[in-house]
């Protein structure tokens, strides 16, 4: 019998996007940046399928970080 390996999350923080929609960040097996779309309406409570997981330690971090930066300065100039 063929063992699936389960994964270890750990949700680090969450941001309500409507009322009844939230970005949430999580940790998965100590190694991936999880950001996934919780939905709890009247008919469904749920992950959705958008999202996105990336290695934190393929230097994939840090260019995550230099483009929110960017996204960052882009909102200074529209505010």
């Amino acid at each position: 019998m063929r063992k699936v390996k389960q994964t270890e999350q750990k949700e680090i923080g969450r941001i309500k996007l409507s009322d009844t929609r939230e970005l949430v960040a999580s940790i998965v097996d100590g190694e991936k940046l999880d950001l996934r779309i919780w939905v709890e309406s009247n008919n469904y409570k749920g992950w959705t399928k958008q999202g996105l997981r990336f290695y934190l330690f393929d230097g994939n971090w840090e260019e995550f970080k230099k483009l929110m930066e960017k996204v960052n300065q882009e909102y200074e100039n529209l505010a």
